[in-house]
This record gives structure tokens, sequence and C-alpha cells, in this order.
């Protein structure tokens, strides 16, 4: 009995397939987290990724409402041009934006996700802490994975609308505090109260653990580091926010 507890006891935990991590990620997040630092895989989750992106963008297209994006921005500068620039320029931009948005759906999460995980894989570095690029990597693409499932949400509230101003999708879902402030009101306000969104808020509880586990350091000192870069993100958003919005 007792050589058979020890053979248990020392025998290896069965690791997580990299796909079976993608619904770990939601269910299980500490011992696939623990799978992801031990052997780092990111292709599953980013692929994933770009191909909810892809689709959200296809579906989104057709619903933009150009015509009224040109025309407010200029409007917005007090500029007045004749009718028929405006539609060559609106045509322009529906002929062009099927490139354009692709392009992004496929370059955004990639982009996202490496420079998020180079954030946080340099901020750790500094305080000493134990953690590999690859590790970061890895756990920073299944962090995201609550991104992808908000955008399979949104889609059926996309097939719902006739047209669309990307501007203010971010406050069609309903999972953000954004509608407390009106945009125009006072948009820097809005956009701090748009960033504490459910679907934001659990990424980065996903990514505490992913580094926490994968550094080998406190859930709470990997947490001030998460949460201060995300706090400057927000700080940098409201900026934009006031000078353009």
């Amino acid at each position: 009995m007792s050589d058979t507890a020890s053979a248990a006891a020392a025998s290896p935990t069965p690791e997580v397939g990299a796909v079976a991590r993608i619904p770990g990620v939601f269910f299980s997040p500490v011992r696939t987290f623990e799978s992801i630092a031990r052997r780092p895989t990111w292709l599953a989750p980013l692929l994933l990724w770009i191909a909810v992106s892809l689709a959200f963008t296809n579906v989104m297209l057709p619903r933009i409402d150009f015509d009224r994006l040109v025309r407010s921005q200029f409007e917005k500068r007090n500029v007045s041009i004749p009718e028929e620039r405006i539609q060559t320029i609106v045509a322009k931009q529906k002929s062009s934006a099927p490139v354009l948005y692709n392009a992004l759906g496929v370059v955004l999460p990639a982009v996202t996700a490496l420079v998020v995980a180079l954030v946080c894989w340099g901020a750790f570095k500094a305080f000493g802490w134990d953690l590999s690029f690859r590790q970061s990597f890895g756990a920073t693409t299944h962090a995201f994975l609550p991104a992808v499932l908000a955008s399979v949400v949104f889609l059926p509230v996309i097939f719902k609308q006739d047209s669309i101003d990307p501007r203010t999708m971010g406050d069609l879902l309903m999972s953000n505090l954004g509608f407390l402030v009106d945009r125009t009101s006072s948009p820097p306000v809005h956009a701090i109260l748009q960033s504490i969104d459910v679907f934001s808020l659990w990424t980065l509880v996903l990514l505490v653990i992913g580094l926490s586990t994968a550094a080998r350091v406190r859930r709470g000192a990997a947490a001030g580091v998460v949460v201060t870069l995300w706090v400057l993100v927000v700080v940098i958003k409201a900026g934009f926010a006031a000078l353009f919005g």
C-alpha cells in the first residue's frame, strides 16, 4: 500500500493539452496555468482569437455607416466641402475598408498579445522574478480568452444593428460602466468608465494567475504589477479621449 501511494505521489501531474487549455482557462484556470507555466503554448488561443476577430469584422463591416462617419469628421472640424467630394471619400473608404479591417483583424490580436507579454515580462524581470518570455507570452494569449468570448457574445448584438458607428461600439454590449456617462459630454470620464469592463477585469485576474504561477511569486505581488500597468493604460486612454474625443 505504501509503495503504491509513494508511486502515485511521485508521478508527474498530467499535462493539459494545447487545445484543452482553452476551456481549461475558464473552468480550471489554476491547473491550466500551472500546465502552461511548465510547457508554454500560445498558438491555439492566438489562432482562435484571430478567427473570432475576422468573423466579428466581417459581420460588422456591412453595417458601418461610412457616410455618417465622413460627415461627422468634417462637421467636427467645421469644414464644409462639396457633396461630390464627400461621396468620393465615402466610396474610397467603402472599397478599402475590407482590406484594412481584415488586416487589422489578423494583426491586432498578435500585436496586442506580444506587447502585453513583453511589458509584463519586462516588469517582472525588473523585480528580479524568474519569468521567461515564452511563459509570459503563453500566459498572456490564454488570459485574453475572455476578450475572445466577449466578441462571440457581441455578435448577436451586432446582427441586430442596422447601422453601426465604430466609435460607439464599446457601449453596445453593456458589459462596462461607460453607459453612465455620455461619450460626447465627458470623453475622458467615459473612457475610464468604459475600461471598467467585466471581460477586461476577467482578463486581469487570469493574467495575475498565469504570471504569478509561472514566476512563482505571490499573487498579491503579481496583481500589484499587473493592475498598475492596467491603470497606466487606462490613464493614457483617457488622455487620448480628452485630446481627440
